[in-house]
């Protein structure tokens, strides 16, 4: 019989209930369960394929081409799961299936309802999942009382009630510390466990996220008033990086709680080698640029950060990223002079916003023979610099940003030319590279044939593909079914790494897994 999980949060959003959620995941798998997670989201958009980064934080791409919210990236970082379209559910997307339904004929006769329709298509996704996994977590976003996410809570609550003992839901809340008279004021957190219990659920367990240590006469206060039981109540403290969230589940015996609520076998937590990975300290310190256009560029490029964490990890240093806005540049070039790092990302995005600011950078970090890696639109932006300054096409752009240019080094995708839907209309997923040998791209992988996520609908045009290779700019990587070039290099005689895919490497990279270009990047850095 399955088990779930359900985690939610009370007082704020953003409080991190999708890491709690990956690091309980990571938990039990590493006690040998096999696991699944979920998250739902109440918005009404279908994915978040083209919500704005700096309204919703990074859009993550599984491989089946999904773009999704940016917890699933925690799912997949953390508890080292490969999350498809069955492990986000919208509301958009739960009333868009309804919809499609009724024209179908499935619902003829009936009045649609938010229950029970809704509430059993909700009920659905999790029985779906649990057919395949022995515990199932589920996320639900935003925070509880939120008016959009009502039919998710009458949807568990149904839930529970068929499934008793098998359903656990824990809270992950603040207790707000106020400064000027140093006192903790946990009101907030007793009123978002009973808008909790006015749906008719009780929370098992509450993650208390604190700055400051609770004292025990306070855990005893929030007992007394949500109802919880003391002993699973736990402080879930700021850390320096996400992946210590876990471990410190552990030392408070977190999965120990889970293992009795569910009577499962009492197997060990194989937690070792992860926690020794953690808790390392490095002596050297790799600065890495990151040239982006977003305000939250922490949010916007959180898959890229974690990427670099992990590469670093891998070669035993520590990883200060410095962001810069590629607007500054455009406004005052000299913004580069003064900068000090010893490698440069420009990632991938979309609209010619920031796009010469970025052009800019790429000509200084070329000509400095600084350690570049470009991601997608950042690989077109190298075209376009080489393109313009070696090549002398001064006009050279894509027809993204420039339409009616001379030289369109960067052009459509063959199919998407005459396309009006914005929404999954992209080449989205995981598409196979076929790499050339003798290269650097094949020094990073190690193999010819490799599989990376795309999000994209533009591509370098072949034409130019001549002319870059003759100049030293040629292509180390392709799709091997239609020619579609995938990754470009300078020779080293002209740079000893600079190196830029059409992919997205950074939505694969694992903490125990660095994902291959963001390692090489840092290797390199770390020899110059």
């Amino acid at each position: 019989m399955s088990k779930y999980i359900i985690v939610c949060g009370g007082v704020i959003s953003g409080c991190g209930k999708g890491v709690a959620a990956a690091s309980i995941g990571l938990l039990m798998k590493l006690r040998g369960h096999r696991i699944s997670i979920l998250k739902f989201d109440p918005y009404l958009n279908v994915d978040a394929g083209i919500i704005a980064p700096r309204e919703h934080g990074e859009c993550f791409l599984c491989d089946d081409g999904t773009e999704t919210d940016l917890d699933l990236g925690h799912y997949s970082r953390i508890a080292g799961l490969e999350p498809s379209g069955k492990n986000i559910y919208t509301s958009g997307t739960l009333f868009k299936e309804l919809i499609e339904e009724q024209a179908e004929g499935k619902w003829l006769g009936e009045t649609i309802q938010i229950v029970p329709h809704v509430t059993d298509k909700i009920q659905e996704r999790l029985e779906e999942l649990g057919k395949d996994n022995e515990i199932v977590l589920a996320e639900i976003g935003g925070t509880v009382g939120d008016i959009e996410s009502g039919q998710f809570y009458e949807a568990i609550r149904q839930f529970k009630q068929k499934k008793g003992d098998d359903v656990m839901i824990i809270m992950v809340a603040p207790i707000l510390w106020v400064d000027t008279i140093k006192e903790f004021k946990t009101k907030p957190l007793q009123n978002s466990v009973k808008d909790l219990q006015r749906y008719g659920l009780q929370p098992d367990a509450l993650m208390c996220r604190v700055s400051h240590p609770i004292p025990d006469k306070l855990l005893s206060k929030i007992s007394n008033l949500t109802n919880v039981p003391k002993t699973n109540i736990f402080d879930a403290p700021d850390v320096d990086t996400i992946y210590k969230v876990a471990i410190e589940f552990y030392n408070r015996q977190v999965d120990d709680l889970i293992v009795d609520k569910f009577r499962l076998k009492r197997n060990a937590c194989r937690i070792g080698a992860y926690r020794d990975l953690v808790e390392k300290t490095h002596k050297d310190t790799v600065a890495v640029g990151i040239f982006g256009k977003y305000d939250n560029s922490d949010e916007a490029y959180i898959s890229i950060r974690e990427a670099l964490y992990h590469a670093a990890k891998a070669n035993d240093v520590q990883v200060k990223i410095k962001w810069i806005n590629a607007e500054d540049i455009e406004e005052s070039p000299k913004v580069l002079s003064g900068l000090e790092i010893d490698a440069a990302i420009v990632p991938g995005g979309f609209d010619r916003r920031g796009v010469e600011g970025k052009i800019i950078a790429i000509k200084y970090i070329r000509k400095r023979k600084i350690t570049f890696l470009g991601i997608c639109l950042g690989l077109q932006c190298a075209v376009i610099e080489f393109a313009r300054n070696v090549l002398k096409h001064k006009d050279a752009n894509s027809v993204e940003f420039d339409k009616n240019t001379k030289n369109p080094v960067i052009h459509y995708v063959k199919g998407q030319e005459n396309l009006t839907k914005k929404l999954g209309t992209m080449r989205l997923g995981a598409y196979d590279c076929e790499l050339v040998e003798d290269t650097m791209a094949y020094e990073c992988y190690n193999k010819r044939i490799i599989s990376e996520r795309h999000r994209h609908r533009y591509e370098v045009n072949p034409e130019y593909e001549k002319e870059l290779k003759q100049n030293g700019f040629f292509v180390s990587g392709r799709n091997p079914e239609t020619g579609l070039i995938e990754i470009m290099e300078l020779e080293k005689e002209l740079h000893p790494f600079f190196i830029g895919t059409q992919a997205h490497p950074e939505f694969k990279s694992k903490l125990m897994e660095a994902a291959p270009l963001f390692k090489a990047l840092i290797t390199a850095s770390k020899a110059k």
